[in-house]
């Protein structure tokens, strides 16, 4: 802008030196300046004049100089502005993006974070709503995918003939350990074995039996008040129908084999004692299912009854399968026929006891 300032006061000077020639070319120098822009671009016009020519050619030069400083100025000015403004938009443009993404990023993870721990959530609960399902339908598929079909329970073993008089046990006698002792207790006032005579004594098996009589801490049971070895309490009974069962406190300590060894040196004792009399040798009865133990449980339980069998068979004695009448089909013993569930699961009811005495009554006639 100063150039042009200092360039319009020499053309100044220089119109008002030319001035001093005359009227005219004043005029003509006048309307130069004015028409400057447009001498650049215009073609020169041949004057005769000598001054006018001087004129022109002095405006010509001073409007070359003119638009050379004002294009200089311009292109200043404007590559001026130009920087300034691109350097504007581009420190705004550097700026906002460091600034905006931030806002969108920190907005992002604010609106973002919230979506992917719902969907995460959705996602949880569609597989634990899967899981359980598929829990489910195991659970529903696994009685025919784990195993064979659930077998029917066993039948019990229908006794036809008609039931003894109670009187026919007037001359028994009944050998066992708690589990009969129970049988006695019941027998003292319901009448259906009649005159029975006992000779129990809890926890009394087969091989205890063959202990001293004045061995420490042995079980032997009462008979007369007295107690005494149970071949001897068998032979001073006079009793001509011997009922034994025992077994039970055996096989947890004796395991099946020593159990049904027992077996054989007892009931072999008391019939060598009582030659006279009839040996009936009752299974060993059920336990409850949830009352099982490692070593005494239902399937010892029916080991030791299949091997006896074979045994009483050889030595004439009359074998009673008391367990199958207690049994609910699948080898345990019928919750209303248990005496004690919470406690060992194996003693009898009342109402097992009467189911007892009609097997009995049914079974030796």
């Amino acid at each position: 802008m100063k150039k042009m300032m200092i360039l319009s006061a020499l053309t100044a000077s220089l119109l008002l030196s030319l001035c001093a020639c005359g009227e005219p070319s004043q005029e003509k120098a006048v309307d130069a300046s004015a028409a400057s822009p447009a001498v650049s671009t215009a073609k020169e016009i041949p004057s005769a004049d000598p001054s006018e020519t001087i004129t022109k050619e002095v405006s010509r030069e001073i409007s070359k100089e003119t638009s050379k400083e004002t294009s200089k100025e311009t292109s200043k000015e404007t590559s001026k502005e130009t920087s300034e403004e691109t350097s504007q938009e581009a420190s705004s443009e550097v700026s906002q993006p460091s600034e905006e993404p931030s806002q969108e990023s920190s907005q992002e993870s604010e609106e973002e974070s919230p979506e992917p721990s719902a969907e995460e959530s959705d996602a949880s609960a569609m597989e634990e709503t899967s899981f359980r399902t598929e829990s489910q339908e195991s659970r529903e598929e696994s009685p025919e995918e784990s195993s064979e079909p659930v077998p029917a329970p066993k039948p019990k073993p229908q006794l036809t003939g008609n039931p003894v008089d109670a009187s026919w046990f007037d001359d028994a006698l009944f050998i066992g350990d708690s589990v009969t002792l129970k049988l006695s207790y019941y027998c003292e006032n319901h009448d259906d074995l009649g005159n029975a005579d006992f000779l129990c004594a809890g926890s009394l098996g087969y091989n205890n039996a063959q202990w001293d009589l004045y061995r420490e801490g042995n079980v032997h049971p009462y008979y007369q008040g007295a107690q005494v070895l149970v071949d001897d309490g068998a032979a001073m009974s006079g009793a001509q129908k011997i009922f034994i069962m025992l077994g039970m406190n055996d096989i947890g300590l004796y395991g099946v084999d020593g159990a049904v060894e027992g077996m054989k040196v007892i009931t072999d004792r008391i019939a060598s004692r009582c030659p006279g009399a009839q040996i009936y040798v009752q299974s060993v009865t059920p336990m409850l299912q949830n009352m099982q133990m490692t070593d005494l449980n239902n399937t010892t339980i029916a080991a030791f009854n299949a091997k006896i069998q074979p045994i009483c068979a050889e030595r004439g004695y009359v074998y009673l399968d008391v367990a199958s009448a207690m049994d609910d089909g699948y080898g345990n013993l019928i919750y209303e026929y248990c005496g004690d569930p919470t406690a060992m699961g194996l003693h009898f009811s009342d109402e097992g006891c009467r189911v007892w005495c009609d097997y009995l009554r049914r079974s030796v006639g």
